[in-house]
């Protein structure tokens, strides 16, 4: 599988990326005693979240649902979310570690919070109403994450024209 990055939170950790903002603020401020605090580095981080949620402004056809395979203090679940027709509305979580990213067939989302960590695939349904069947087969647990592909579509077309990603099968995105 190769994995497509659209968007992680790994950056917060990376001491170069760190260091390197840190030298661009002191020489912009004109303070070489310049501090840079954890909670302005983290939002200075988050704007690149800001800013793929931009380049994924695009409505698609149909209605994106997710399949989440949670991790939870009590152990897994599978769950799920409707997110509507615009792609930039896959890119928002409350948890501390977060990255999307396409397997060259999906768009996923791997999500670490204080409690685990939850495992989400991005897919498209025809339209509301199949979106809220599919959800209800998923809360009832008679769909696992192989029944939820067989009844929508693949989300990473719509993701790979943003990006220009190559399409299994195809020779180009155009």
């Amino acid at each position: 599988m190769e994995k497509k990055m659209i968007w992680s939170s790994e950056m917060i950790y990376d001491d170069e990326a760190r260091a390197n903002y840190l030298e661009d603020m002191r020489a912009n401020t004109e303070d070489e005693d310049y501090q840079l605090t954890d909670e302005e580095w983290v939002e200075e981080v988050y704007i690149g979240l800001s800013d793929e949620r931009i380049n994924l402004d695009k409505k698609i056809e149909g209605v994106i649902i997710a399949f989440a395979d949670l991790g939870l203090w009590q152990g897994r679940r599978n769950a799920f979310q409707i997110f509507g027709d615009n792609i930039a509305n896959i890119l928002h979580t409350q948890c501390e570690d977060a990255e999307w990213y396409g397997d060259t067939y999906n768009i996923r989302g791997t999500l670490h919070h204080h409690d685990g960590t939850n495992y989400v695939l991005y897919r498209i349904a025809k339209d509301e109403e199949t979106a809220e069947r599919i959800a209800a087969k998923i809360y009832n647990g008679e769909i696992d994450e192989k029944g939820f592909r067989k009844l929508t579509r693949s989300l990473y077309p719509d993701v790979a024209k943003v990006y220009g990603w190559k399409i299994a099968g195809q020779k180009s995105v155009a």
